[in-house]
């Protein structure tokens, strides 16, 4: 369809020519050229935007800070269906032509299927809640391993599966929630977790009743609002009101959880791995703090994001304990086994060596790409095991261990002692060892070796990684060159290390030897 904009003035006429719009003055019309029905669906359609656009959404009563209250063009929003079952929603949303609908009707028919899903979870969780009585006479506690294995879940997953089916059927405000959309699996297990300290367990001040009616009010006023809050804030909602509900509970809750206070560690994809800690919330405010301020502090020449500053930072003091063995306190860091903490890589040989890419073993891991392990291998002290070669499993484990990581990293220091970078005085112990030669896996070139190895700050490894600058080492002299994207070579002869004055000075008494000449590339730099 073509559509041509005219801007309207207030004389009534179409700026830029003759022709003319009934428009109000600084507002704008298009002229389609369509077939007629094409034209009134598309009016249709936009006089529902406009009317839907000029209604302000009012807050239903008692709704809680931060609640977003909506509202959709006439007519063209069918779901949520209050009452409806899946059989039928499924028999509404299934079939449908998606290619033809409207964006808003699509938008609606996601809504539709997020409440499939929830009727769906609230089937389900009855059919556990049935498991469960019938387990009553018998080992309930074997349950949660039955579904986790039936789902391939994790027993704590399974666990939670559990609690929501039973907390269904005492709370039927969330139940009736779930089955007509307004509220997801997320959203009840944050209701069920805040108001579990006003369960019988918790230390409630008043009678049993008094205390299942605070419970169902808070409940079904978290049921009704859900659809507009965000999960955080319809937790801080539920806190709120749990707070008010019994405060001199809520202090002694206070003091109790503080004995629970740990942290956690939550493997993830690409060798990551979430870091929690559960801690009273003025301690976590002050460690937020600290990384926030440490987050602030950067320089023109630092790529990294706040998010990243804030990371490395938090890893740095972990790392600098591992190094130095020292805890904060000055305290020497305990030994576990009688061996110093630290982690553990199983790489195959051939994969050190660059033959094959197979992946490797991080304790306590699990799988992670080759890559990642020649990084730790690199600077770890290293002990050969000996495994079957047919599936894998450990025959022999070496007693003698050699530490050619150290080695060579403080070797390649030592001698580099800044960023071989022209001019660059960037400290070589806070500088990144660069392949010369970039490692290939494939080809076996590029090799992690004294002579392929230099220091370069992460500006100037950048510069080389993105192609601006092409590095070499002359063998003939030992220097590393740098040669501009202009063609200019720069070469940075190795400082000498401590040595004396005679070693760097000619036969003759204060006459310097001149640096030996360069030897020729074994290609043209570009």
């Amino acid at each position: 369809m073509e559509m041509t904009r005219t801007s309207g003035r207030s004389d009534g006429t179409a700026g830029g020519g003759s022709a003319r719009a009934a428009v109000q003055p600084t507002s704008a019309s298009y002229v389609a050229s369509a077939e007629p029905a094409a034209s009134a669906e598309s009016a249709a359609s936009a006089a529902r935007t406009r009317s839907a656009a000029s209604v302000v959404p009012e807050l239903p009563p008692g709704a809680p800070a931060g609640f977003v209250a909506s509202a959709w063009p006439d007519g063209s929003v069918a779901y949520p269906r209050e009452g409806a079952d899946v059989p039928t929603l499924v028999g509404s949303l299934g079939g449908r032509n998606v290619s033809s609908a409207s964006d808003t009707d699509l938008l609606a028919m996601v809504v539709g299927w997020q409440q499939v899903i929830g009727g769906a979870m609230a089937e389900q969780a009855t059919l556990v809640r049935e498991l469960g009585a019938r387990r009553l006479g018998g080992v309930m506690s074997a349950l949660p391993a039955e579904l986790a294995a039936a789902l391939a879940l994790t027993t704590t997953t399974a666990e939670s599966l559990l609690v929501r089916a039973e907390s269904l059927a005492e709370h039927p405000a969330l139940d009736r929630a779930l089955r007509d959309g307004r509220i997801d699996a997320r959203k009840i297990d944050i209701v069920i977790d805040e108001v579990a300290s006003l369960t019988p367990a918790s230390d409630w001040d008043g009678d049993r009743e008094s205390r299942a009616e605070t419970v169902s009010r808070i409940v079904e006023a978290a049921a009704t609002f859900a659809c507009g809050l965000t999960t955080t804030k319809l937790r801080r909602f539920v806190r709120r009101e749990v707070l008010a509900a019994d405060p001199a509970s809520a202090e002694k809750r206070a003091v109790a959880e503080v004995a629970k206070r740990h942290v956690s560690i939550d493997w993830k994809p690409d060798s990551m791995a979430w870091v929690s800690a559960y801690l009273p919330a003025q301690d976590a405010m002050v460690l937020r703090a600290v990384l926030d301020a440490a987050a602030d502090a950067t320089s023109a020449d630092d790529p990294r994001t706040k998010d990243q500053r804030r990371a490395d930072t938090f890893t740095s003091i972990f790392a600098t304990i591992a190094e130095t063995g020292l805890l904060p306190c000055g305290s020497p860091l305990p030994a576990r086994h009688r061996v110093r903490p630290h982690i553990e890589v199983t790489v195959a040989a051939e994969t050190l060596l660059g033959l094959d890419d197979a992946p490797a073993y991080l304790s306590g891991y699990g799988p992670i790409p080759a890559g990642l392990a020649r990084q730790i291998a690199a600077d770890g002290t290293w002990r050969r095991v000996l495994t079957d070669g047919r599936n894998g499993p450990l025959l022999e484990r070496g007693r003698t261990t050699y530490r050619p990581g150290a080695d060579l990293t403080g070797t390649v220091i030592a001698r580099d002692r800044t960023c071989t970078f022209p001019g660059c005085a960037q400290p070589a112990g806070a500088s990144e060892l660069d392949h010369i030669e970039p490692f290939d896996a494939r080809t076996g070139r590029g090799p992690t070796t004294l002579t392929n190895l230099h220091a370069a700050c992460k500006r100037h490894h950048d510069l080389k990684t993105e192609g601006r600058w092409r590095v070499r080492r002359d063998a003939r002299s030992g220097a590393v060159v740098w040669t501009s994207a202009g063609g200019i070579t720069y070469a940075m002869h190795p400082q000498s290390v401590l040595a004396a004055p005679e070693a760097v000075r000619g036969e003759h008494g204060g006459e310097f030897r001149r640096p030996p000449a360069l030897a020729p590339p074994d290609e043209p730099p570009f």
